[in-house]
């Protein structure tokens, strides 16, 4: 086969798959008839990592790193981190979840260049005889959820959310890029003082 044919897919197949990649989704909401300007301190209420209740005082380097992003997004809207027994007027609980999804496509036809279609061969006693062939691909995806729940302490109702959702990949920092960038859009929505 001609190199420069080989090399020619090769940079196709990168393209493709680089063109797949997407960044995170975010969907926020909040309560318009809450005045956000009136919050000025905030602490987590604790955490929820795929079901499991953690705890607001968690040592986790990971957790603390998300806690880390967020604090960074509120400090920049003017709200400063505080512990609970300082009666924040703003409390954050976090959500984590991860869903594994696996799809396994089968097909009894063989692509081959150009988008034609390949028959499959087999020698057998002199002479090349058709053979069925079947090509099974297995994609697992890791779909990331990341849910930011803002509440009043006074009345513990929910005056905001945010969800950021992302595949992630088997690459850690990659994954906390996503997460950064998802949080930091998330707060970009956050309602500004009226």
């Amino acid at each position: 086969m001609n190199i420069r044919f080989l090399i020619l897919w090769l940079a196709l197949g990168l393209l493709a798959a680089g063109g797949c990649a997407a960044g995170p989704q975010v969907v926020t909401d909040f309560d318009p008839s809450v005045e956000f300007s009136a919050f000025h301190t905030f602490a987590f209420s604790g955490i929820t990592d795929r079901g499991r209740e953690v705890g607001p005082s968690d040592h986790s380097p990971l957790r603390g790193r998300i806690k880390q992003m967020i604090d960074e997004q509120l400090a920049a809207k003017g709200v400063r981190q505080v512990g609970l027994e300082d009666h924040p007027d703003l409390l954050v609980h976090i959500f984590f979840g991860v869903l594994d999804e696996v799809s396994v496509e089968s097909s009894s036809r063989v692509p081959g260049f150009f988008g034609r279609q390949v028959q499959a061969y087999e020698y057998h006693e002199g002479t090349w005889t058709p053979i069925k062939t079947t090509r099974v691909i297995t994609h697992e995806d890791h779909e990331g959820t990341l849910i930011l729940d803002f509440a009043k302490p006074s009345k513990k109702s929910l005056v905001g959310r945010a969800v950021i959702r992302a595949v992630l990949g088997d690459n850690l920092e990659e994954n906390f890029k996503l997460a950064n960038k998802g949080i930091a859009e998330a707060f970009k929505d956050y309602p500004s003082a009226k």
